[in-house]
């Protein structure tokens, strides 16, 4: 076997601006995840297909965060399973953004609400957890997954450079489910009236592009937060405790004097 190929030279800011990426996707997914459970009037079956996404897009985050932070310089386990992990979760993102499309699609423009919603859910699951799936034991099974030498990436790890086919696995693990996602969103969102053509762009910023979508840029969930904010912060003012007030200014204490008892009054 060859040995590995010698890794590029990536600039700390390269780092910097990815690590910085994957964090702020990370929150955004976390806080479209803490919005479904904070509120359950506002589970509609479209944010029921967000939720997923979320989770998609936080173990992509995560798993491009450890692979940056790692720093490999040549085949290990670890690269191994955090290009798998990042392999599956950021094809099943691909996936989910195009069913998250294709219901509102589905909903709006072809009316197709009702009994059929539970059937049409379990085949968004099927395809976009399956065949992510799928595709990741297949490629780890025939030893595709591993050391790129940052050569196709930024400090991950991905498909194995010493591969002959090569290039028909970056496919099939993420460039042509990328590429069809981005034909299809457009076309799919300019159906339904909604252009989104900015959801789901990069790798590494999937959830925090979601968090500005679905909920800073939603009414009720932006204006239930602002509620929480203010709650919390005049939550401490409102425990102080309240200052007595002076004797003197006590109900029906007099304001001369005090004398003992039996005492003449002074003249």
């Amino acid at each position: 076997m060859p040995p590995p190929a010698p890794p590029t030279e990536l600039v700390p800011s390269e780092r910097v601006v990815v690590l910085l990426s994957c964090a702020l996707s990370a929150l955004g997914s976390g806080l479209l995840v803490a919005t479904h459970a904070l509120w359950p009037d506002l589970r509609s079956r479209a944010r029921q297909l967000l939720l997923f996404l979320s989770l998609a897009d936080l173990l992509s985050a995560a798993s491009y965060f450890y692979g940056v932070l790692q720093d490999f310089e040549g085949p290990s386990w670890d690269c191994v399973l955090q290009g798998a992990l990042s392999t599956f979760a950021n094809t099943s993102s691909f996936f989910w953004t195009v069913a998250v499309a294709l219901y509102l699609y589905l909903s709006i423009v072809r009316a197709s609400r009702g009994p059929r919603d539970g059937r049409l859910l379990w085949a968004f699951h099927v395809v976009s957890w399956g065949v992510p799936l799928v595709i990741t034991v297949a490629a780890v099974a025939l030893k595709k997954i591993g050391y790129d030498a940052s050569d196709v990436s930024v400090g991950w790890c991905w498909i194995d450079l010493q591969a002959e086919d090569r290039v028909l696995w970056m496919l099939l693990t993420g460039k042509l489910w990328e590429g069809l996602a981005y034909v299809a969103l457009p076309v799919l969102y300019l159906l339904v009236r909604k252009h989104i053509s900015r959801a789901g762009i990069g790798n590494t910023f999937q959830g925090g592009a979601n968090c500005i979508m679905f909920v800073l840029c939603t009414r009720a969930v932006r204006a239930r937060l602002c509620s929480l904010c203010r709650c919390c912060y005049s939550r401490p003012l409102a425990e102080r405790p309240v200052p007595e007030a002076p004797a003197s200014s006590k109900a029906g204490e007099s304001q001369g004097p005090r004398r003992t008892p039996g005492e003449p009054p002074s003249t």
